[in-house]
């Protein structure tokens, strides 16, 4: 017999124990409904997603050390990732390749630049 509990609401879940209070807007439930479940993995997709936005922003700015080509190549890749959520399977889909970036014009290596 499986005694896992959990606490739903519309937007997540998490295991409580059978003497646990439930908080306001939460259902009782022993089995996660797949919706949820598939709602809670598309909004963590998301919020790598994000990450990932936001891990390439400097190489949009004016001074960016990447030429052209480089430029339009991350630029590409963002759109990429920010149509990733409209994808047939979302969120069950491979990320987009993230562009070389080595030999970028400062001769230094730009993903480690902050």
């Amino acid at each position: 017999m499986n005694d896992d509990q959990f606490a739903i609401t519309d937007s997540g879940y998490r295991a409580i124990t059978a003497s646990m209070q439930l908080s306001a807007g939460e259902t009782r439930v022993t089995q996660i409904p797949a919706s949820l479940l598939a709602k809670v993995k598309g909004d963590q997709k998301r919020v790598e997603r994000d990450e990932m936005l936001r891990a390439t922003d400097w190489t949009q700015m004016a001074d960016a050390p990447l030429s052209t080509a480089q430029k339009a190549a991350v630029a590409t890749y963002r759109q990429q990732l920010r149509d990733l959520p409209a994808l047939p399977g979302f969120p069950d889909v491979a990320w987009p390749a993230l562009p070389d970036l080595s030999g970028a014009a400062s001769g230094v290596d730009p993903v480690l630049i902050p």
